[in-house]
């Protein structure tokens, strides 16, 4: 009975659909819309360099080209207005890199908090109720 389960384990393995990766990371900043949206835009097309292949300010979202080692990569950052947990205005970032490791959305969200930082100063404080 054991010399059929492993096979048949291994069959099924193999013919399982492969799951695809699709990291995303958000973070979520109490800047205005403007301030990120500005910010986004240097990061991506200043900063680093990608070709910006569309973009909506009024929806909130970029599509860019992630260049790595000559090779092109699909990638997104979308701003989400939400409220945070005190009922202020806040901005979710959303920044995913088709077929990149996680730590690549991360790089570039820290990279974007630094820009924010330094051109606007301190993030406003939540308001509390």
């Amino acid at each position: 009975m054991r010399r059929l389960l492993l096979p048949a384990a291994l069959l099924i393995a193999v013919l399982a659909p492969a799951a695809s990766a699709s990291a995303r990371l958000t973070n979520e900043y109490t800047y205005t819309y403007e301030q990120l949206w500005q910010a986004s835009v240097r990061l991506i097309a200043v900063d680093l360099r990608f070709p910006i292949t569309d973009r909506d300010p009024e929806i909130g979202y970029l599509l860019f080209n992630y260049l790595e080692q000559g090779r092109e990569y699909h990638g997104s950052l979308e701003l989400v207005r939400t409220e945070g947990p005190h009922g202020g205005p806040q901005v979710r970032v959303v920044v995913q890199v088709a077929s990149m490791p996680t730590y690549v959305e991360r790089m570039m969200l820290d990279r974007l908090a630094r820009k924010l930082n330094d051109d606007y100063g301190q993030p406003p404080p939540t308001r509390r109720p």
